[in-house]
């Protein structure tokens, strides 16, 4: 049974150690990864604070959500935001879903055997 975005921003928002993700309308619970997938993931996030202007955009890893549409949200594993976009949300949006829905400079999903199927089909198209 699909999944309105009302309740899964709910969801997502009371169990955010769930890790939730909405693919056309069905819930999925991002899975545990590997210490190799751990590790790449961890030294891309390292790196790209360490190089990108804190005042500019603000990387996230494995947190707050990308809206692709009302059916489909997804956990990248690293991503870049405008910091714009987060100052105007802490600010207008304080205790709701960290959520983006507007074009990002940079989503990466780090491979994985056991989900790359999976981000290959549903999160990259």
């Amino acid at each position: 049974m699909p999944v309105s975005e009302k309740t899964y921003r709910q969801l997502a928002l009371e169990d955010p150690d769930g890790h939730w993700e909405l693919h056309h309308g069905q819930l999925r619970q991002k899975e545990g990864m590997s210490f190799e997938h751990n590790y790449v993931t961890d030294r891309l996030y390292r790196e790209l604070i360490r190089q990108l202007d804190e005042q500019e955009f603000a990387v996230r890893a494995d947190m707050g959500q990308v809206r692709r549409s009302s059916q489909s949200y997804y956990i990248p594993d690293v991503y870049v935001v405008p910091a714009e976009l987060v100052r105007r949300g802490r600010r207008e949006r304080p205790n709701r879903l960290e959520v983006y829905d507007a074009p990002l400079p940079l989503v990466v999903e780090v491979w994985s055997p056991s989900t790359g199927n999976y981000d290959a089909d549903s999160k990259l198209l």
